[in-house]
């Protein structure tokens, strides 16, 4: 072993394996925020969150499961691109080779439109659970066709909607709310989450025929309270211990992948990238239960 082997660290690499153990995730960062239209910075969401996961427990007193004890890579960030088209390209390419080796994979953004490549390389079985304040209806936005407002649009334009539920919105032009009525996207939105006891179950109804299940949170589904450090800030979000009743109530379902999107960092003072590193320990959780209900 060399000096620069034992005494230099892969940080902000957040690998961690341990022999015999096979990977449960493995963690990837798309460094892209060219099509922000609001406050800039997504690009340096992936190794803030990384940053964060370093310093915060791993173990989930709710799943019982410490990720300290499991092995995770980090294969690290995608090269530095402005094309979001490009950028879409080698997020699906990324993804799709993880999942051909039947590992849950993690998105770190980066802005929402990387959500378009990822989720077109997953299972066609599986749903696509969006957590966002914002529809990303729009059929452009700025002069662009694909963006992080616009996502959602070309996605549905693509698949259809049977497969999507849409968690939190509360942000869209009138069209939007029109658009979203006419394709039949499943909503449970910020208005039904506040007057609806339970609001979880809507979502745990919606994957009854779901095994598989894909999760796309942009941090701005939450109230500003709670994770002011976001592209596109909204007021009248949910609250983190919503977002988390959500999340543990997709236990049993196996969870082939999930990013979390549009962290600015420099709007920060580190707490929303340490909630982020938390959604992340919650989800690689969920799907390792998952995995080790599988084998037996």
């Amino acid at each position: 072993m060399s000096y620069k082997d034992l005494f230099i660290t892969p940080e902000p690499l957040i690998t961690s394996t341990e022999e015999g153990i096979e990977t449960v995730a493995m963690i990837f960062g798309v460094p892209f925020d060219a099509t922000t239209t609001f406050r800039p910075g997504a690009r340096f969401g992936p190794n803030a969150i990384r940053q964060a996961y370093m310093n915060i427990e791993t173990y989930s007193p709710q799943l019982d499961v410490d990720l300290d004890r499991l092995s995770i890579k980090d294969l690290g960030n995608l090269k530095s691109t402005s094309n979001v088209e490009e950028m879409i390209y080698s997020v699906g390419k990324v993804v799709d080779e993880i999942v051909r080796e039947n590992v849950t994979f993690g998105v770190l953004g980066g802005e929402h439109s990387l959500t378009f490549g990822s989720y077109l390389s997953v299972p066609k079985d599986t749903a696509l659970i969006v957590f966002d304040a914002h529809l990303d209806l729009r059929d452009e936005f700025s002069g662009l066709k694909m963006s992080h407002a616009t996502f959602l649009r070309r996605l549905t334009d693509k698949i259809g909607t049977n497969s999507t539920v849409h968690i939190g919105s509360r942000a869209a032009s009138g069209e939007e709310w029109r658009i979203a009525e006419k394709i039949g996207l499943f909503l449970i939105s910020s208005q039904i989450i506040n007057t609806v006891n339970n609001a979880e179950k809507l979502l745990t109804d919606f994957l009854k025929d779901f095994k598989n299940v894909y999760v796309s949170i942009d941090l701005d589904v939450l109230d500003p309270a709670f994770a002011p450090a976001v592209s596109n800030p909204e007021p009248d979000g949910m609250s983190t211990r919503k977002l988390f009743e959500f999340l543990y109530s997709l236990r049993g379902k196996k969870i082939v992948g999930f990013d979390i999107v549009e962290l600015t960092p420099l709007y920060d003072n580190g707490t929303t990238a340490v909630l982020a590193a938390k959604v992340m320990t919650e989800l690689i959780g969920l799907s390792y239960m998952a995995q080790s209900d599988q084998k037996f």
